[in-house]
């Protein structure tokens, strides 16, 4: 636990801030009502690190969501214009996307001394269990009557939803990875366990599922290690026999650990996986592209039937490749009593874009295309397709 001179200054600066934002990671999983209770007091937007994915549900009034290239343009800003932040229970790495230095005063709660500042420069450091001590918090907080900073947050995330709606039918009568992910969202019990893999497959997963219920999401956090869903599946149905267990992979992923589902067999494991499949390493596609301003290089995957190699395995296998056959698809699928793997073939040019325009990214994206990158007319006929692209164009 926190020692008293360290909590009371928490409580001073966390009292004192104007827009308060709250950063939570793994680490919170267990302390979702003190977590809700001193965001209610503080009137403060909860934004999500990856790993924090279910600390509270997705369509909970406090939470804008995640941060970061897979966040949403509302946590984005959020991060952008508060003047306190309090960290509970991550190490989200990506530092660009922490509040400008100097912006604002830093209160960190972790068990783990070495990690308090870490990423962020905090005035604070509340060495201790995130439940007990946000309960300690909560009991000695004042109410904070000014609401206006959550309540603009609110709004851009109702902005934001209404938009990644209005971008899964990209009108092409491809499947859109973001439908595909809505489908399956929309299909999951609220005692799920998602395990999720690493790639362009990672970001449609943490903005078109949304966590809610008594959900569990796992997945690979900084090594961001591609092939470990299904090998996660596997635990986490072993571990939680009864609970729904669902992976949502690439086929680059998948195809680095396609032995695993003799494992999922031989256990009788009901898992039920879903394949994101445009035979490419999107992820990387798109980073060559954005991040380096280099045309695609060898991003090709040699393309698996996985719907056939899955029954090879004695796995039941289904396809999908457009959206009118992706709900049946994936009603089939989770119908059956064991295992099921479903191939969905998606847009290979849907891009996965940062929640706001980055300068340098577009820079770089426009003179990947002109140098020369394969589909150059297809990826900017995708950019230019509707609103939620428009932020890099």
């Amino acid at each position: 636990m926190p020692e008293e001179p360290e909590l009371a200054r928490a409580i001073e600066i966390l009292n004192r801030g104007k827009r308060v934002a709250i950063l939570a990671g793994h680490g919170a999983l267990h302390a979702r009502d003190e977590l809700i209770e001193v965001a209610e007091l503080l009137g403060a937007p909860i934004v999500k690190a990856l790993l924090g994915k279910a600390v509270v549900p997705d369509d909970h009034p406090l939470t804008t969501g995640g941060i970061g290239l897979l966040g949403t343009r509302a946590s984005q800003e959020v991060f952008e214009e508060c003047d306190t932040l309090l960290i509970v229970g991550s190490t989200f790495p990506y530092v660009e996307y922490y509040p400008r230095p100097g912006q604002a005063r830093g209160v960190q709660i972790d068990r783990d001394a070495t990690r308090i500042g870490l990423r962020y420069p905090v005035e604070v450091g509340l060495v201790g269990d995130a439940r007990k001590t946000l309960g300690i918090l909560a009991a000695r907080l004042k109410a904070h009557a000014d609401r206006s900073f959550l309540e603009s947050a609110q709004r851009r995330m109702q902005d934001w939803r209404g938009l990644l709606m209005r971008s899964l039918d990209n009108g092409t009568g491809r499947l859109t990875p973001g439908m595909l992910a809505h489908e399956l969202s929309r299909r999951l019990r609220d005692d799920a366990i998602v395990a999720w893999d690493s790639g362009h497959n990672t970001g449609v997963m943490a903005r078109y599922i949304d966590a809610r219920g008594t959900q569990m999401f796992g997945g690979s956090g900084m090594m961001a290690t591609m092939a470990c869903s299904v090998s996660y599946a596997v635990a986490a149905a072993l571990a939680f026999p009864g609970r729904q267990v669902v992976v949502f992979t690439g086929d680059g992923g998948m195809s680095m650990l396609l032995g695993e589902l003799a494992t999922v067999v031989r256990y009788r494991l009901p898992i039920k996986i879903v394949v994101m499949k445009n035979n490419s390493l999107g992820q990387i596609k798109w980073e060559q592209l954005m991040f380096l301003g280099n045309p695609e290089y060898e991003c090709d995957l040699t393309p698996i039937d996985f719907a056939q190699a899955a029954g090879a395995f004695g796995i039941a296998g289904f396809r999908t490749a457009s959206p009118e056959s992706c709900g049946a698809a994936l009603d089939a699928a989770l119908a059956i009593d064991g295992p099921a793997l479903i191939e969905a073939t998606v847009d290979p040019f849907e891009p996965l874009l940062p929640a706001k325009r980055i300068e340098k990214y577009a820079c770089n994206l426009e003179k990947a295309l002109d140098d020369g990158t394969r589909d150059a007319p297809a990826i900017r006929a995708a950019l230019q397709r509707d609103p939620s692209r428009t932020q890099l164009t």
